[in-house]
């Protein structure tokens, strides 16, 4: 399923990168504090841990981009309800986010700016856990620093909050049997990553 995501993500921003001025690629790292999504019967903590990914900006205009992200943290969730025995699970959370950036640039070698999107989550516990596809929206801000035309560092804080439809529900239990914890709220998710920036193509002025 990633894969074939990530590649119609590819497919349809292959126009704009062939035609856009300049792409900027930052593999980043960073950290993302814990939180807690809560439940009918009790929650699910996530445990604060590493996070990772990379994100492709398209250079629309001189101050605007088209963002493609993928972000990914390792942690764990504590499960605790009320007739389910406390247990730890680990689990991959997995943001493929499409979205803007408006760039304030202040000169050439510094350029604050603030960003949303808005994509897919995916929660993949493991063991006899069920993976959940979630609607995501996610918003950012920070600063690009240039060392030179073609390399620089991005250092942002993100917030990203997977969003539960009316009448929509996780169920966060072994599949098909035992007890499960119904999820009824929005997690939200705050953290802080830092990349390099490869610059690609014509550099806008």
């Amino acid at each position: 399923m990633k894969k074939i995501y990530l590649s119609l993500c590819l497919l349809v921003l292959a126009p704009f990168v062939l035609i856009s001025q300049t792409v900027e690629i930052t593999p980043f790292g960073g950290y993302v504090f814990p939180s807690t999504w809560y439940a009918s019967n009790g929650n699910l903590r996530l445990i604060g841990n590493g996070q990772y990914g990379a994100m492709v900006n398209i250079g629309i205009t001189p101050s605007v981009d088209l963002d493609l992200i993928y972000n990914r943290s390792d942690t764990r969730a504590e499960i605790n309800a009320i007739g389910y025995n406390y247990e730890e699970v680990p689990l991959s959370i997995n943001y493929f986010q499409v979205g803007g950036t408006q760039n304030f640039r202040i000169n050439k070698l510094l350029s604050p700016f603030v960003g949303a999107n808005i994509g897919g989550c995916l929660t993949a516990p493991k063991g006899e856990y069920n993976d959940q596809w979630f609607f995501s929206v996610g918003l950012l801000g920070g600063a690009k620093l240039y060392f030179s035309k073609r390399i620089g560092l991005r250092l942002q804080a993100q917030l990203y909050m997977p969003i539960q439809g009316a009448g929509y529900m996780f169920y966060f239990g072994p599949g098909g049997s035992g007890s499960t914890v119904t999820l009824t709220s929005t997690l939200v998710q705050f953290g802080f990553t830092g990349g390099l920036i490869f610059r690609l193509g014509r550099v806008m002025p």
